[in-house]
């Protein structure tokens, strides 16, 4: 006899950096998953549903959000404390940022002997708290619930005061919340930059972005797919995770004429003289 599911389907979106960019080098939804549903190959992602144990991390890790299939836990609160049943699978940092700001939790309600990977997710939630300049969590002992032995009343055992909820999870929405904060650190080297307009158009983020003879680098909103250095044919952008203060980063570009051919074109480099094809070419060729 068929045995019917109604779990949907993981499935990952062409809008995933690997699918978009031959180049791209990121995995990693393949380096958060307890199961080991991910694995990287060129062109792509390689997935194993049979495997997915449906705890939702990758949701929350990926910097395209292009996995489907899998939903969000469904976490318990009472106030500004997360209380049971845990899930055996800890949550991600980035799911629990969006419990901090979008819920106020502060507290976790767990005993310390049966929840151990849940107690590393608090430790390092509070490493990324701390250099946030937020609160950061602390431990409760679990509330004794006094139950009602009556026979009738054995067969729901109520909890006052406890809610449930699940996180939209996604990168975009942590970077919302946090705008003061950067994971990512952006820089362009002039030297190498020919202004070809590659990173900005494949940043879906408009992380990169050229306006008014300037090349505007916004790390703030930057979610770390890497798509910027993967369509970089000389390697000018570089992307690094490194938490920090956000800031806006302009490089002023100017307008000039090529010597060899006599074409206008856009330079980072004060002392560029030729264009990007000319400069690869004897001088004069072009002309």
């Amino acid at each position: 006899m068929a045995i019917f599911t109604f779990e949907p389907a993981m499935a990952i979106a062409q809008h995933c950096v690997r699918r978009r960019f031959r180049y791209a080098t990121c995995k990693t939804c393949a380096g958060e998953c307890p199961a080991q549903v991910f694995s990287p190959v060129e062109g792509g992602m390689n997935v194993d549903a049979s495997m997915c144990i449906q705890c939702g991390n990758c949701l929350f890790v990926c910097p395209a959000e292009a996995i489907s299939g899998p939903s969000p836990a469904t976490r318990y609160y009472s106030g500004d404390t997360l209380v049971g049943p845990f899930s055996h699978q800890a949550p991600t940092v980035n799911e629990l940022l969006l419990w901090h700001r979008e819920y106020g939790i502060r507290f976790v309600a767990l005993t310390l002997e049966q929840n151990e990977p849940w107690l590393l997710a608090i430790a390092r939630l509070n490493l990324v708290l701390k250099e946030y300049g937020e609160p950061v969590w602390g431990i409760k002992p679990p509330a004794v619930v006094a139950v009602n032995l009556a026979r009738r009343s054995l067969f729901h055992v109520p909890r006052e005061h406890v809610n449930s909820a699940a996180v939209r999870p996604g990168i975009r929405r942590v970077r919302q919340l946090f705008q003061e904060q950067s994971e990512i650190a952006l820089s362009i080297d002039p030297s190498r930059c020919v202004m070809c307009s590659a990173c900005w158009r494949a940043c879906p983020e408009k992380c990169l972005r050229f306006d008014a003879g300037e090349v505007i680098l916004d790390a703030a909103a930057c979610t770390g797919c890497g798509g910027c250095a993967a369509v970089c044919l000389h390697q000018a952008v570089k992307i690094e995770k490194r938490r920090g203060l956000s800031a806006i980063k302009r490089l002023s570009a100017s307008e000039r004429t090529c010597r060899s051919c006599h074409r206008v074109f856009w330079a980072l480099a004060p002392d560029a003289l030729h264009c990007s094809l000319c400069k690869h070419h004897l001088h004069g060729m072009r002309a």
